[in-house]
Formats: C-alpha cells, sequence, structure tokens
C-alpha cells in the first residue's frame, strides 16, 4: 500500500463533511510506501526538524482506516512544513536513508497539493 494524497472541501452532504476533488489530469499523488510512515515522516530526524503534520501518519495504518485531515485553516501551516522539511533534505535523508531527489518528490507532491487545497479554501486528506 502506498501513502495518497488529495484535495477536499467542506460539504455537509458528503462522507465525513468533506468532498474530494478530482486532480488535475497528470497530478501525482503518492507521498511515499507504507514503510515511508514510520521511517520518513514519522521519524526522530523530521520529529527533530519541526514536523507536526506529516509524523501523525506513523499512527495510521490499513488496519485502523485512518487518515490525516488537514482543514483549510491549517494549510499554510501544512505548506510551511514541507517547505521546511525541503530545506533540510539532505539531513532528513542521512538520517532516514532515503534518497533526496525521493524525498523532494514527495514533498513536491504534498505542496502543490495545499496550493490547489489553498485555491478552492479546501483542505488535504492523506492516507
Amino acid at each position: 500500500m502506498s501513502i495518497d494524497i488529495a484535495v477536499w472541501v467542506p460539504d455537509d452532504d458528503a462522507y465525513a463533511g468533506r468532498n474530494v476533488v478530482e486532480d488535475p489530469p497528470g497530478t501525482s499523488t503518492g507521498a511515499g510506501g507504507e514503510r515511508s510512515r514510520y521511517e520518513l515522516w514519522g521519524s526522530a530526524a523530521a520529529r527533530h526538524l519541526g514536523a507536526w503534520f506529516l509524523p501523525q501518519l506513523a499512527d495510521i495504518t490499513e488496519e485502523n482506516r485512518g487518515n490525516l485531515q488537514i482543514a483549510p485553516g491549517q494549510i499554510d501551516a501544512f505548506a510551511q512544513e514541507c517547505a521546511l522539511l525541503a530545506e533540510n533534505v539532505e539531513q532528513l535523508s542521512t538520517a532516514t536513508g532515503y534518497r533526496p531527489e525521493r524525498v523532494l518528490n514527495y514533498l513536491t507532491t504534498m505542496r502543490q497539493a495545499a496550493e490547489r487545497a489553498k485555491a478552492i479554501n479546501g483542505g488535504v486528506i492523506i492516507w
């Protein structure tokens, strides 16, 4: 299983009060493999750098069917976290064993989702 990211907008009629928005053609939605929940996003290195949102992925499993839902009001903070991790990708890469290019690709996908969400006053969901 892999980690995917999507944009959503509040909708009282949709499941759990959100309506997932269709991705534009050619959009990447991959945010890592299942193991990256623990090894990368939930790592001590990510936490040490100040990440708060992404480390929560370590508590979300296929079994508990959870997700990380970032509300519209949290999008700027989420984008800043992604930028912080990107700025420190070498340190994060060294500590986790993930190639810097791979981490940057995941972070780029997340930042692009945050931009799309902000443009429509929506949020981001990662599962």
